[in-house]
């Protein structure tokens, strides 16, 4: 990979020029906080998910780069932040610091994370060796998804698996508890990861 792609996070402008890019694609991922959950998952997972894989959950069929110049800059955006979020997760590992997801808020101010806890779980769907699953199955480790699970599915369509309403108050421990979680799990999977999902 180029040396410029690497140590090189992306900056205030090229992330207002790629939520827009995302906002107009008709995949599942229609937002930066989105992304930077689908790629936190794709990192932590100890096995490679191939960019094709990801790609078509970001651009569906119907998408299409505007021109070569963007179809250049997306790719390269998606690279450097992708190294961006696996070295600040890295340092998790080795420092007291925890990874804080750039996350929208809503008119009132509020940070809210379903948008990223939404992209995170969909990334997990994209890992087929079980990895995940074996997560999920175990009593204890299972907890580090909950925060993602809940705030993923609290505006399902699906009342049977909605998530009972957030309070303000419980919203704050939950988003803490999930940026906890991802470093944990990160952790978790460190010695059985072959690459990152980037």
């Amino acid at each position: 990979m180029a040396q410029h792609l690497k140590n090189n996070p992306l900056t205030p402008t090229e992330i207002e020029a790629f939520d827009e890019f995302l906002s107009e694609c008709h995949g599942s991922i229609q937002s930066f906080e989105a992304l930077d959950g689908l790629f936190c998952a794709l990192i932590c997972a100890p096995h490679l998910v191939p960019i094709d894989q990801y790609l078509a959950v970001i651009m569906d069929q119907t998408d299409t780069f505007k021109t070569e110049q963007q179809s250049r800059e997306v790719l390269e955006w998606m690279m450097r932040h992708g190294n961006t979020i696996e070295d600040e997760l890295r340092s998790t590992v080795k420092t007291d610091n925890i990874y804080v997801p750039p996350l929208i808020m809503d008119e009132e101010g509020v940070t809210l994370g379903n948008e990223w806890a939404a992209g995170f779980m969909l990334g997990v769907s994209l890992s087929d060796d079980g990895s995940w699953s074996d997560l999920m199955d175990h009593e204890t480790l299972s907890q580090l998804l909950v925060p993602m699970m809940m705030l993923a599915h609290e505006h399902h369509p699906d009342p049977e698996i909605r998530s009972p309403a957030i309070l303000a108050e419980a919203r704050e421990e939950l988003l803490e508890s999930m940026f906890e979680g991802l470093a944990n799990l990160f952790a978790y999977f460190q010695k059985r990861r072959r690459g990152t999902g980037i």
